[in-house]
């Protein structure tokens, strides 16, 4: 496979960082997002010194202009948009009748309007990279790949995360929109729904007394899920080997979805 012009968002830690690092390892030529400056720098830097090439932006990518200037960025590097991982996201919980219309705003807008801007921006750009071939495009757009991660929240809820469980189903619908948007240029959308791993949600959520959840009890195979792990299904979505597959979500989480019984719900 050679060389794709790939943004990820969320670089810098957990499975965005992991992804960064799997895409690096294929050769990919990385443009990285996040709102933690020094942990996204430090990504950029292990890259480098792997022999990778990135580079990094600090923006708000709910913001129409900061995801202007992702765009820009890669276009700028790269010449080019051939994937897009968005790996960003935010986790909100709280009981239903507390949530505030800024709850409902900030969650809305780092979850799901973040999510439709990014996914604008490239499809629009996949689309306009396939009209500069003399065949219709297809074989142009064909490598053009956008993997949004997701939770297993996305078709579950509990009583405490309503916004965040409203934005992840949002979020996987607006995923099957853009597959069916890129689909005739040979382009592709997915998602990839996660539960269980570590360094991610769930090392911040708590029960009512402060104390983490063990989400490993309540996983089938008994354990929380490695970055790594979800970064390898998000590469293969973006990869030639699911090139008959979209408007689809794979969800790396354990067996949770596939549990019968009470547990938690929630999709960190």
């Amino acid at each position: 496979m050679s060389a794709r012009s790939v943004i990820i968002t969320g670089a810098a830690t957990g499975v965005g960082r992991a992804v960064a690092e799997r895409f690096a390892k294929s050769g990919d030529r990385l443009v990285l997002v996040d709102h933690d400056e020094d942990e996204g720098k430090v990504v950029q830097a292990l890259i480098a010194e792997r022999g990778g090439e990135a580079s990094f932006l600090h923006v708000d990518i709910a913001r129409k202009l900061d995801v202007h200037n992702v765009i820009a960025e890669a276009l700028d590097l790269y010449g080019r948009i051939d994937v897009l991982a968005h790996c960003d996201g935010h986790f909100h919980s709280a009981p239903l009748l507390d949530i505030t219309e800024d709850d409902f705003d900030n969650t809305i807008n780092a979850n799901l309007r973040s999510a439709f801007l990014l996914n604008q921006a490239v499809a629009k750009q996949i689309m306009k990279q396939s009209a500069e071939t003399s065949d219709g495009g297809v074989d142009q757009a064909r490598s053009g790949a956008i993997v949004n991660i997701t939770t297993t929240e996305a078709v579950t809820a509990s009583a405490d995360h309503s916004i965040f469980a409203a934005a992840q189903g949002g979020l996987t619908q607006l995923t099957k929109a853009v597959a069916m948007a890129l689909s005739p240029y040979g382009a592709r959308a997915n998602s990839v729904g996660v539960a269980s791993i570590r360094k991610e949600l769930d090392d911040t959520e708590t029960d009512d007394l402060g104390k983490a959840h063990d989400t490993a009890k309540f996983t089938p195979l008994s354990r929380k899920g490695e970055p790594e792990e979800a970064a390898n299904a998000i590469h293969f979505l973006a990869s030639s080997e699911a090139s008959f597959i979209t408007g689809q979500t794979l969800f790396v989480d354990g067996g949770r979805l596939a549990m019968h019984g009470p547990g938690l719900t929630s999709g960190e």
